[in-house]
């Protein structure tokens, strides 16, 4: 078993403290108990979002296809993107046109 060091503020520390102790008793490790099955639990949350959101091989293929029933051209959409972007900044600092 290793030793791990971290700086955790007073309020946690206390409640961690106390809760380990409801938990599993008065023992000397009881707080060494409750912080590995909350870095367990802690990592296995983790490493499901990790795995879910692993990013594609290739994210040209990933892509491929999903404008494909749009109408317009790639010159259309950034014309168009640009009024858009355009419009919202006039609306955010409240200028007419």
């Amino acid at each position: 078993m290793s030793e791990l060091k971290v700086r955790i503020p007073n309020n946690i520390k206390s409640q961690l403290e106390s809760t380990a102790i409801d938990c599993f008793g008065k023992k000397n490790n009881a707080l060494d108990i409750a912080v590995s099955k909350a870095i367990e639990e802690w990592l296995a949350k983790v490493h499901k979002v990790f795995i879910s959101q692993k990013p594609p091989e290739d994210p040209v293929q990933a892509i491929w296809g999903m404008l494909s029933h749009v109408d317009k051209s790639g010159v259309e959409l950034q014309h168009e993107a640009k009024t858009i972007r355009l419009n919202k900044a006039l609306r955010y600092r409240n200028v007419s046109d």
